[in-house]
């Protein structure tokens, strides 16, 4: 809780800085205007301040980052309403999630974005926040509900929009562009909401890239520096697209290994790194990432799908990965303490039976 409260209200240090000073040379081509992202930020009379350009979510390095580590103030919040940072987690989604902060944030979506740069990762994490929001018995919470709704449902037809009309480069992927992991979080919101067309769209989109997509690469995870695994992505959306039994079924071909006694210890070990900082911090991540997708499919097979021994190796595959990406969470380095707090509520509580 501290750590996310600490960096959702701290702007500085922050990606704009390095954007605006021409730190970042490559290019993030949009792929629905065509154009460069960076551009647009460095094409501005000065160097902004995040707080200017994203009132709401200015804080833990990026955009995508402070709004998911709202969606963790959100869970913890709402699952623990005596924490000892109550108060001070209620007074930061206040003023987060004040109308006028949300309507400037929905302008630079929609001004600036293109649908893009923090589409589907960020955006759709916005989407998880209002998931998280809904149902929720709190007089607060039913009007921060209210405040995101106008740019909830932009994004949702932005997700409309994106998957009928443009196919990814890369349909597996454990970075920000995962077509899967939007999916999921779309899938999620359309059914918490009654979007019928949002989830129609969304899962035949799952079923179309997905299904008879057989994945090579489960055992060579995490690729470059993968900060989620794009493999358990997939099982993520599919898990909530098919039904228990065709989910097995389907789960042999992609990703036999899971379900081999034999095997699954080797496929679920642990990718060391003998750093915790910068780019090599991404590895902490993963490992959380695959406890929220392995949670996710252990609530979604049956005992008759995933016996008492295999499912007993998963925890323990699932503990271990656990253990080993706290080691560094907490310790002051920003490059991990920006996300992974988040990470971890998420793969604790994220999917709960």
């Amino acid at each position: 809780a501290n750590l996310s409260l600490e960096c959702t209200g701290k702007s500085e240090p922050h990606f704009i800085e390095r954007v605006y000073k021409k730190r970042y040379s490559w290019k993030y081509v949009d792929t629905i205007s065509g154009e460069d992202y960076w551009p647009s930020l460095r094409s501005l009379d000065k160097e902004p301040s995040p707080k200017a350009l994203w009132p709401s979510f200015y804080g833990c390095f990026d955009w995508h980052s402070s709004v998911h580590n709202h969606w963790c103030l959100v869970k913890l919040l709402k699952s623990y309403p005596n924490l000892p940072e109550a108060d001070a987690i209620r007074e930061r989604l206040k003023n987060s999630f004040k109308s006028e902060n949300i309507t400037a944030e929905l302008d630079f979506v929609q001004n600036n974005e293109f649908g893009l740069f923090e589409f589907p990762y960020g955006q759709s994490w916005l989407l998880k926040v209002a998931d998280e929001l809904s149902g929720w018995d709190d007089p607060d919470a039913r009007v921060w509900l209210q405040n995101i709704s106008p740019l909830a449902d932009y994004i949702a037809n932005a997700h409309i929009w994106f998957w009928r009309n443009i196919r990814p480069e890369n349909l597996i992927s454990g970075s920000h562009d995962s077509p899967s992991m939007g999916l999921a979080f779309a899938h999620d919101y359309a059914v918490t909401f009654g979007v019928k067309e949002l989830q129609k769209v969304v899962d035949s989109t799952a079923i179309k890239y997905y299904l008879k997509n057989g994945y090579k690469s489960l055992s060579a995870e995490p690729l470059g520096y993968d900060f989620m695994s794009g493999g358990l992505l997939v099982t993520d959306i599919m898990r909530k697209v098919l039904s228990p039994r065709k989910l097995k079924k389907w789960l042999k071909t992609f990703a036999p290994e899971l379900l081999d006694k034999k095997r699954v210890n080797d496929v679920m070990a642990i990718k060391k790194t003998d750093k915790h900082d910068e780019y090599e911090a991404h590895w902490d991540g993963y490992h959380l990432n695959r406890i929220w997708c392995l949670n996710g499919l252990l609530i979604s097979l049956d005992a008759r799908d995933i016996d008492n021994e295999l499912r007993n190796i998963w925890v323990q595959n699932m503990n271990d990965m656990w253990d080993y990406s706290q080691k560094s969470i907490g310790k002051g380095n920003y490059d991990i303490d920006h996300w992974l707090s988040s990470f971890s509520v998420f793969a604790l509580l994220g999917y709960e039976d």
